[in-house]
């Protein structure tokens, strides 16, 4: 290499407009371009995403593998990762932002291992919720991780998990998610009445829970009638959504706000509501929803899934942890919440202390560079090289 600094390739075999793995990859890119790193962006389209338009408007290298006839064969999978494999040279960095596609992972480590490069993969969600597939995939997708030279979980919670899941008996590197700063300073809660519960990310019935949560919601209001729901996100369910609220007893008090833009529209959000409820089934690391959260210093009623307990277990002055699966427990959760609010033993600024301890960029940098064994570069005016 004789002095070259290596190239990381972000690498997703599926993305797909704006979710939270297209949040990640979008702050991870400016903060490597920040830097001066040598980095590109090489993705599998699934659906439009105006993100990489504007990283490339910044001067971010960006491919994108269009879909292309025989898909559901995966081929244009197979395209992009010969078309990122035919450019690496030795000591290069492919980092999946997220879990590959397990029929594909095998071939593309191998594919950059001949190359001399390494690879590194963040997992989405825990592994429990991305088992290998039976028979023959599964075997090679549990060599491809055991190939894996850099194993990242977004979560300690999750860590375990890789062993009992894949077999993987190696190091498993824990790395937040990158998160942009949004908010410098915690967000005054409003006045009440009314309690406002907030709700704001994807528009996912069944992983988000929100099945569940507008029955707890309802619970909530035969004790409090002067409360309101205010949902906010996009999604693949936003139609069942729609169905849900209205069969609602408590209909008049929920209002349905649909998608957002991050930058322009989350300090709003956060200013109209007291507290947030994430009661997810499933997840990953810590949201990115829950991240912004708790940078604007909001009190968040939450799963033990994931990586969640990572935010708020033993930490009561940030957020409650709920079992997701009873109405009544999240229902009584947010009425505790109501009653700390009123006698003022929430304070904004201890939650966002709790973000400010272990969550920002930095940190997630910072562990970044340690997982792939690269060494901490001073920030520059200048793109990616």
């Amino acid at each position: 290499m004789s002095g070259r600094a290596p190239t990381i390739w972000l690498f997703s075999d599926i993305l797909a407009g704006l979710g939270g793995i297209e949040t990640y990859l979008d702050a991870l890119a400016r903060k490597l371009h920040a830097e001066g790193r040598r980095f590109r962006i090489a993705v599998s389209l699934n659906g439009p995403t105006p993100m990489l338009d504007d990283l490339e408007a910044i001067g971010i290298p960006v491919y994108r593998q269009r879909r292309v006839p025989g898909d559901r064969f995966h081929i244009r999978q197979r395209l992009l990762i010969r078309h990122v494999a035919r450019q690496i040279q030795p000591g290069d960095w492919v980092y999946c932002v997220r879990q590959p596609m397990p029929q594909l992972y095998l071939p593309l480590v191998r594919a950059v291992h001949r190359r001399g490069g390494k690879v590194a993969a963040s997992w989405i969600f825990s592994p429990q919720h991305l088992p290998p597939p039976p028979g023959h995939a599964g075997r090679d997708f549990c060599r491809a991780v055991a190939e894996t030279d850099a194993v990242i979980s977004v979560s300690e919670c999750a860590k375990h998990e890789f062993a009992q899941v894949y077999g993987y008996t190696g190091h498993v590197n824990v790395v937040r998610y990158h998160n942009r700063a949004l908010f410098d300073e915690a967000v005054p809660m409003p006045s009440m009445p009314p309690f406002r519960v907030g709700y704001a990310g994807r528009i996912d019935i069944h992983q988000k829970n929100l099945d569940t949560l507008l029955q707890a919601f309802a619970l909530l209001c035969e004790r409090r009638p002067e409360s309101v729901l205010n949902l906010h996100g996009g999604g693949p369910d936003e139609d069942g959504l729609a169905k849900l609220v209205a069969a609602s007893p408590v209909a008049d008090r929920i209002t349905i706000h649909g998608r957002y833009d991050l930058a322009r529209d989350m300090a709003g959000i956060v200013a109209a509501n007291h507290v947030f409820t994430y009661a997810s089934r499933f997840e990953g690391g810590p949201c990115f929803s829950l991240l912004e959260l708790g940078q604007a210093g909001r009190f968040v009623i939450a799963s033990p899934v994931g990586g969640i307990p990572d935010l708020y277990e033993g930490h009561d002055e940030a957020g409650a942890l709920v079992d997701f699966r009873e109405a009544a427990d999240i229902a009584d959760a947010l009425e505790q919440a109501a009653i700390r609010i009123e006698k003022g033993e929430i304070d904004e600024r201890a939650i966002r202390q709790r973000y400010l301890a272990e969550f920002t960029q930095d940190h997630a940098h910072a562990q970044f560079l340690q997982a792939l064994g690269l060494e901490p570069v001073a920030a520059a005016d200048g793109g990616s090289k």
